[in-house]
Order: structure tokens, then sequence, then C-alpha cells
């Protein structure tokens, strides 16, 4: 039996519709503790959902992926 290390990746869909790839900074650290530091150089992310994919291509991908909605 072997044991793969499975390396995370994280994306971001900004409001321009560009899908942005984000470093995981720690391996140790949470979803939310990876969006909520890089949320001081992309603001939107304050208003974002985590949405684990799994396992794609090797890698474990998890989208930040902002909320819709209108105002009023």
């Amino acid at each position: 039996m072997q044991i793969a290390n499975i390396t995370r990746k994280y994306l971001f869909l900004n409001g321009n519709r560009e899908k942005i790839e984000l470093e995981d900074i720690d391996p140790e650290m949470g979803h939310e503790r990876i969006m909520e530091h890089y949320s001081a150089l992309y603001p939107e992310l304050t208003n974002a959902n985590v949405m684990d994919k799994g396992i794609i291509d090797g890698f474990h991908e998890v989208h930040f992926q902002l909320l819709a909605g209108t105002k009023g």
C-alpha cells in the first residue's frame, strides 16, 4: 500500500470572472483560515463560500465562490 500526498489547490473566481489560483500557505490551516488570510488582498472573499470540489487532476481543489445577491 502506498500513501500519496495530495496538494491542495485554491481557486477564486473574482468579480471580473477571472480564475485566480491561490497558494496553500500552510497545509495545517483550514479552508476558512486560508480564505480569511487572502481576504486582505481580495476583499470579495469576505462574502464568499467555501466549495470543496474533491480530488481533480491529482489536486484537492477548493473553490472560493462569491455569494450572488442584490442590494435592497
